[in-house]
């Protein structure tokens, strides 16, 4: 509890008139400390009254022999001073006698009392030489027993009490303030914020200019209370001290002055939290400052962090002020500074001196104050701007780029301290932004709380949040009115800022009623301790986010804050656009031009059934929008717009098509549509000998003869010794062996030379993206005839899926494989072949201008911008893959065996006559294996063995089943389709202006152009493009709506206006 007075006294002189002045005093209403009973039993009562005298706005001395001869009240009277107290001396007793000496003293003698009258203790005042100086330069207000008049000296008393009384009792009350936020170590959460802090601002500042001051703000005043303005004003200060640690004492003196002045200060010895992190916190000192005050002396000269702080604050354009405090030669001076006038401060320790130029500097840094305040805002968000990667939130809007811009317009026709190109840069970006659709969050605040949303602001933009936020406030007779009521239609969160002041504040009232009747969603944030009943009705409603809550831990509550401005986005941002859709409806005189359309109308409804249990519900206005919407039939288009948009479309769907953009989603849609078809049989034409792990471990172990890795010599010969009770038509090895025969096997050397149903495999070169060969090919199994070899060619698409197949190449020279067709074509021809004989009709593409037949099937050739594919490296003879999928998968084709199982005579006995006269391939199925060969298909990965079995499998069933093979749609064919749809779209636009039927016989399109695609993929095996089509749909009927309410024709503005 603060005090009018605390008392100190003598008490056996004046305990009689210290009561009476406490009675007379609180009979007057002042509230007063004296320890006549205050001070509690049990307790230090050194603390209570230090606590007392904190506490109270005048100090008042009793002045008596023994009170100034008491060394506990001079100790009071030293704290007073520290404390810059009021200090009121009442003169009481000038002297006692001996009389009075003697009672107080009844074992002394006549020598003592002489003895204590020759030391002049026996006067109560500056004869005294125990009187405290400070008290002998301060006029008395007599209360001289037996002569002054009581009454008269109480009114004098009670005169000085009154006397700037709000000024006295501020300093009280920051001081205990002040005193907290020291004992709690200088904790930021006991900092003045808002309204206080701009009051203890201004109290800080007031000058008395023909009067002296009541008393004098310590230096801990000045310490808490510039240090509040800093953290308020998110560390941004108003002078950046550059100097040495030679210079430190001087620097800590200008310091003291500048804070008593109110100005914030940066200097390294106390804004430097962290030695690591000096660099970057003198860099932001730098860039946060108004003025750069730099102290030269012929050390600093010589300190490179100086010379930096000096180079980096010019590369700022910031108002740098050289104050000279030690003697320096003039050739020692920076070139930098040689144009700016220097202030000498060389006599510093001169106080008269040290004061003029003091107040010379004080000058300086009053002029153009404003002008450096906003370079520096600017600079600093700019510099946030460029380090978020431009971040758009950032920019500035509204009334503060209006106010920008014209600092801006300023700024560039002065000398000095010219806007910088990054500055240019962000007002330039701030100027071009287009214009936003909605905002995050409309701040609603009372100036008095500027620093706290200053900072709250500036977190908000930092998370990305777009802000409506005026820094200048709303004053008496501006016109700002419209364009707040414009950035509170256009932000989805109206966020108001609970202070006493806002609360009261009639335009904050006004903003709070516009955003209740536009149904914004209104968040609210405690700053300051309100009055609930002073609450606007609106806002009673509203649970608040208390930001003095976790000890006013800002991060912590803004967490808070930006969980409720991430909740319902989307519904929020659909109310905000309907919202300035309607209400530039309404404003334009409800013109049918304004009302939504087409896929914008859709939405809206959508929106408008969800809205209805969401919160902020819609307005009335809002729905009436709507509503009027659905109502109002679509204009009709002019037929040159309708031929032309399908034109447009079309060129613009090719050219798309050119870029290769739409070939994935081809691909994609190709392989769901694939694995929609209906399943087939397994093809019993065909026997796949597995070689899985456990055989390739097995080889390993039995130390089985032969260089191959996966299949050894030795059980290759028992395989192929094996299979000839089943007779098989072919035997195919899809294993590369460029390596020669075991010696000691010579039967199988003489199967590769001799046994003409033996099909071997080559690799073909393998060619880079350039067209270059970045790894040769394998030579075919030695003595193998080039009749009995097919080369392996897999291409997989973009994304590893393989669709095609290359059958037929013309062989690279000088490459160890040189057979002309592939492994799995070479199957089915060897196996034609043997079916038909000489009445298989065959024509090789190499040989018959690139026709490729076999029997009565013409191979359909696929070329680079057929189907879905853009400019694809067609090389050679290649065929779409129509995979053969079973029930159970791709990999079940075609029956499966073990290679172990089969050499150990473990084969099914109802297999044994159906596996008889079968093309039999074998190949490598091992999942761990060095060797291992899988492919990725549509219908997912497939051992290499069995896709090379579905290509023979493919082409057998094509020749021989009539099974239709893959083909994808010319490209010229597919120009004509994409133009089809596009002229669809357009067309129904034209002739269907309803919105719900547009929107109906737009879907039945769409479904229309999906199973035309899928029935001619799944029945006809034909690759028709999807997504094109689909897109020339959407942009043709898209196009024409736009165009038609673009540029509407004479009679449909006619027809609604009527």
């Amino acid at each position: 509890m603060l005090r009018d007075a605390f008392i100190s006294y003598g008490r056996p002189d004046s305990k009689d008139l210290t009561a009476l002045l406490r009675d007379r005093l609180t009979a007057a209403g002042f509230n007063i400390w004296v320890d006549l009973q205050d001070i509690p039993l049990a307790v230090d009562f050194r603390n209570e009254i230090k606590d007392g005298i904190e506490k109270a706005d005048n100090f008042l001395f009793i002045i008596s022999p023994h009170a100034v001869n008491s060394v506990y009240c001079r100790q009071e009277i030293e704290y007073a001073l520290k404390c810059n107290k009021r200090i009121i001396p009442v003169l009481h007793k000038a002297q006692i006698d001996q009389e009075t000496w003697q009672k107080r003293n009844p074992q002394s003698s006549e020598a003592d009392w002489v003895a204590y009258q020759a030391k002049g203790l026996h006067y109560g005042d500056d004869r005294n030489p125990n009187m405290h100086p400070a008290i002998t330069q301060i006029n008395w207000v007599p209360f001289i027993e037996g002569v002054s008049n009581f009454e008269e000296s109480l009114q004098k008393l009670l005169k000085i009490f009154e006397r700037h009384q709000v000024y006295v009792r501020q300093h009280t009350n920051l001081l205990v303030k002040a005193l907290e936020w020291e004992e709690q170590h200088c904790q930021p959460s006991q900092l003045l914020i808002g309204a206080d802090c701009q009051q203890a601002h201004t109290w800080l500042v007031t000058e008395f200019k023909d009067e002296q001051p009541p008393c004098l703000p310590t230096d801990l005043h000045c310490e808490y209370i510039t240090e509040s303005l800093k953290s308020l004003s998110d560390l941004m200060t108003q002078v950046f001290l550059s100097y040495t640690d030679e210079d430190g004492e001087i620097a800590t003196q200008i310091r003291r002055s500048l804070i008593r002045h109110g100005f914030t200060v940066w200097t390294s010895q106390t804004d430097v939290q962290k030695a690591d992190e000096a660099q970057v916190s003198i860099q932001r000192g730098l860039e946060d400052t108004d003025n750069v005050v730099c102290l030269l002396s012929p050390a600093a000269l010589r300190s490179q962090l100086c010379h930096d702080e000096i180079d980096y604050a010019l590369t700022l354009n910031k108002r740098i002020i050289p104050l000279l405090v030690h003697p320096t030669e003039p050739e020692q001076m920076p070139v930098t500074l040689s144009n700016l006038q220097c202030i000498d401060l060389t006599e510093h320790q001169n106080a008269t001196a040290y004061q003029l130029r003091i107040g010379q500097l004080i000058r300086v840094l009053r002029q153009d104050e404003i002008y450096h305040t906003v370079h520096k805002f600017i600079l600093s968000k700019a510099l946030r701007w460029q380090r978020q990667q431009r971040n758009p939130s950032l920019l500035v809007r509204g009334h503060n780029l209006r106010f920008v811009e014209a600092w801006f317009q300023s700024a560039k026709t002065r000398s000095h301290h010219r806007p910088i190109p990054v500055q240019e840069d962000y007002i330039y970006a701030s100027l071009q932004q287009p214009l936003v659709q909605s905002l995050d969050v409309f701040i609603s605040y009372s100036r008095v709380n500027s620093n706290f949303v200053i900072k709250l602001n500036n977190e908000l933009e930092s998370q990305g949040k777009t802000t409506w936020f005026d820094q200048h406030t709303i004053a008496p007779g501006t016109n700002f009115q419209e364009e707040i009521h414009r950035g509170i239609e256009l932000s989805d969160h109206f966020l108001f800022v609970l202070s006493p002041s806002s609360i009261n504040s009639p335009y904050c009232a006004d903003e709070v009623e516009y955003a209740q009747k536009l149904n914004k969603r209104i968040v609210t944030v405690l700053y300051e301790p309100i009055e609930v009943a002073n609450l606007h009705p609106v806002l009673t409603t509203v649970q608040w986010i208390d930001f003095n809550r976790y000890n006013r831990d800002f991060y912590t509550n803004f967490g808070e804050l930006m969980r409720v401005l991430d909740t319902d986005q989307a519904h929020l941002r659909s109310h905000t656009r309907l919202m300035g859709r309607a209400l530039e409806w309404e404003r334009n005189g409800y013109d049918p031009s304004f009302l939504l359309r087409g896929r914008d109308l859709l939405t809206s409804e959508q929106w408008l059934q969800q809205a209805a249990k969401q919160s902020p519900p819609p307005t009335a206005l809002q729905i009436r929008y709507i509503h009027t919407s659905r109502k109002s039939p679509l204009r009709q288009a002019k037929p040159y717009q309708v031929g032309l948009t399908a034109l447009v479309t079309t060129v613009f769907v090719l050219a798309l098509r050119l870029t290769g953009l739409l070939q994935p989603l081809e691909l994609t849609t190709f392989d769901t549509m694939m694995r929609l078809r209906p399943p087939d049989p397994p093809d019993d034409r065909f026997l796949v000998i597995e070689i899985t792990e456990d055989d390739i471990q097995a080889r390993f172990r039995n130390q089985e003869k032969g260089l191959s890795p996966t299949l050894s010599d030795e059980s290759l010969n028992r395989l192929l010794q094996k299979l000839e009770p089943y007779q098989p038509r072919l035997i195919g090895l899809d294993l590369y062996r460029d390596f020669e025969v075991d010696p000691s096997l010579p039967d199988l050397a003489a199967q590769f030379r001799q046994n003409q149903r033996l099909v071997g495999i080559c690799k073909l070169p393998e060619i880079g993206k350039q067209k270059t060969q970045v790894a040769t090919g394998t030579a075919p199994p030695e003595g193998m005839s080039l009749r009995q070899v097919g080369f392996s060619d897999v291409h997989a698409d973009a994304n590893g899926v393989i669709r095609r197949q290359t059958v037929y190449l013309a062989p690279p020279q000088g490459q160890p494989c040189q057979t002309t067709q592939s492994f799995g074509f070479l199957l089915a021809h060897r196996y034609l072949e043997q079916v038909q004989g000489q009445n298989l009709l065959y024509k090789d593409p190499l040989k018959s201008g690139g026709v490729l037949q076999l029997g009565q099937v013409v191979f359909p050739r696929l070329n680079g911008f057929d189907g879905g594919y853009q400019w694809l490296d067609a090389a050679g003879f290649q065929i779409m893959l129509n995979y053969r999928v079973p029930k159970d998968g791709a990999d079940k084709m075609a029956d499966r065996i073990r290679l172990g199982d089969f050499l150990n005579d473990r084969v099914p006995p109802d297999k044994r006559t159906a596996w008889k006269n079968r093309i039999v391939v074998v190949g490598v199925t091992s999942q761990v294996s060095t060797q291992k060969d899988y492919v990725e298909t549509p219908f997912g990965q497939i051992p290499g063995v069995v896709y090379q079995t579905q290509v023979a499998s493919q082409i057998l069933s094509a020749v021989m089943d009539g099974r239709p093979l893959m083909k994808a749609l010319r490209a010229d064919l597919s120009l004509l389709w994409i133009g089809l749809w596009a002229v669809i779209g357009a067309s129904l636009v034209y002739f269907v202006r309803s919105p719900v039927r547009l929107a109906l016989v737009i879907g039945i399109a769409i479904g229309s152009l999906v199973l035309a695609c899928g029935i001619s993929l799944i029945a006809g095996t034909v690759w028709i493009p999807l997504i094109p089509a689909f897109l020339a749909l959407l942009l043709a009927a898209s196009g024409v709506l736009y165009t038609a309410a673009q540029f509407p024709t004479a009679k449909a503005i006619k027809k609604h206006r009527l």
